[in-house]
């Protein structure tokens, strides 16, 4: 049963990201101390519409990260970014720009 369970997460993940226009592997070590998530390596994806995601590469879970991905989120079962946002170390309340990120997923787009 679990392994059929876990099957299903993993079809599911890699079936969203195969309606993605186009995916790229990155990493913190890529933003350095512009890396915005808590994970240290994921996908970032552009979708049709211009929907940025960011996928963590172990977890599988998916984020979206610009408006057009926001406004699909319930639609395609997407997690809450704020689950993964880093804070902002140097403004206190805020968190780590994710436009580094969105900008590298929009130039993905076809």
């Amino acid at each position: 049963m679990r392994k059929g369970i876990t099957g299903l997460a993993i079809a599911a993940a890699f079936s969203f990201a195969a309606v993605a226009a186009q995916q790229e592997l990155i990493s913190a070590e890529d933003f350095g101390n512009d890396w915005p998530f808590t994970f240290e390596e994921g996908y970032v994806a552009c979708h049709a519409g211009r929907a940025v995601t960011a996928m963590d590469a172990e977890t599988g879970r998916i984020y979206p990260l610009n408006g057009a991905a926001k406004g699909k989120a319930n639609a395609l079962g997407l997690d809450d970014l704020e689950a993964v946002w880093l804070d902002n170390p140097e403004i206190a309340g805020t968190k780590i720009s994710v436009s580094a990120v969105i900008e590298r997923g929009l130039s993905l787009c076809k």
